[in-house]
């Protein structure tokens, strides 16, 4: 990591800093990880088209099981957008599963409510205890660097985001085990799909690798820690880990291509979907998301939102104006001390 007293330097074409991991800038101050997109842009095939169909035809799976996919569903506006597209466009039989971290406004669920009276799916909320959720927060917040991977996780999802992904891919895979559905959507952009490990390169791909990269290292840090409560909470049987490795994850903007001027017009003009303004620039559904943007910037000097931005630029999902745009947006600093404080956290001794 760089020090935050090291002049700061930021790619010309994408938004990676200096402070990120092995990277290098040429002589025009482009950076190595953007050289190696161009040479992996070769390779890419990216013909939405034959993707779109390629993805229905593995979500569309019969009467034999109760629902073709579980969406999973944040309210925030590419989740609402991918719903959208499923149920009323694709016209899947859908179950919408919402994980409610204690930190969701009442904004998210006043559009949660408008966006189910539009769209007609089934909807599951889960709700951890507040202990559970305390004890997995706190193991990223202050105890992540005891593990290598941890620490990398840490780094490059998030302090929050880790912690919250874990918890949403361990429950939804559980459920959709024991309902019999076949397949688990996420709405993660290509860039956050990236945010693996320090080479940028690497991306979750399955269900099994999610448990074994994602998962897995929360529940080895619990260990470490001796929270034994939490590993039980998140352990899974080896039956049903069995029958979660035969399910498909299912990255709904890998076969779609994002476009987020066209996701907010779409669920804003179907959906009476309306724009939070109690979250941060780089959420649309959460505000414990402002805690974990406040604790990237104290210890890396680094917002965690550019990594996976910086690959959303140079897909052109979006452009490098927009995307410094999002990073440079203020957390509130109330919400962050009141929120730090309901986890016994304080941010001066991190």
């Amino acid at each position: 990591m760089v020090n935050s007293s090291e002049k700061i330097q930021t790619c010309t074409r994408c938004i990676l800093t200096s402070q990120v991991p092995n990277i290098k800038f040429d002589s025009n101050g482009v950076c190595n990880f953007c050289h190696e997109y161009d040479e992996e842009k070769k390779y890419l095939d990216r013909d939405y088209q034959a993707l779109e169909k390629k993805m229905i035809s593995t979500l569309k799976v019969g009467s034999k099981h109760p629902y073709d996919c579980m969406v999973l569903y944040s309210g925030g506006k590419d989740s609402t957008y991918m719903l959208y597209k499923l149920a009323n466009h694709y016209k899947l039989r859908v179950l919408a599963f919402t994980f409610d971290n204690h930190f969701i406004p009442p904004e998210t669920y006043a559009n949660i409510d408008r966006v189910l009276k539009k769209i007609n799916v089934d909807h599951i909320v889960y709700k951890p205890s507040w202990n559970l959720n305390k004890t997995i927060f706190n193991a990223s917040f202050q105890n992540s660097g005891i593990h290598k991977r941890s620490k990398e996780l840490a780094f490059m999802i998030g302090h929050a985001c880790w912690p919250c992904f874990t918890q949403i891919a361990l429950h939804s895979f559980k459920l959709a085990s024991e309902k019999n559905i076949p397949n688990v959507v996420v709405g993660t952009t290509p860039g956050q799909l990236r945010q693996k490990k320090y080479d940028l390169k690497s991306k979750f791909n399955g269900l099994v690798d999610v448990d074994k990269h994602m998962i897995a290292p929360m529940i080895n840090l619990l260990k470490t820690l001796g929270k034994k409560d939490a590993i039980n909470a998140l352990d899974i049987s080896l039956w049903k880990k069995l029958k979660i490795a035969r399910m498909n994850l299912v990255p709904f903007f890998e076969y779609n291509k994002y476009n987020e001027h066209e996701v907010y017009e779409t669920i804003e003009r179907e959906l009476d979907w309306r724009r939070t303004k109690s979250t941060d620039s780089c959420s649309t559904n959460c505000q414990l998301n402002s805690l974990g943007i406040a604790i990237h910037q104290k210890k890396y000097n680094l917002h965690p939102y550019i990594i996976p931005l910086a690959r959303d630029v140079r897909e052109g999902f979006m452009t490098r104006e927009e995307a410094l745009k999002a990073v440079s947006g203020k957390v509130n600093e109330k919400l962050v001390d009141h929120i730090a404080e309901s986890f016994d956290l304080d941010l001066g001794r991190l």
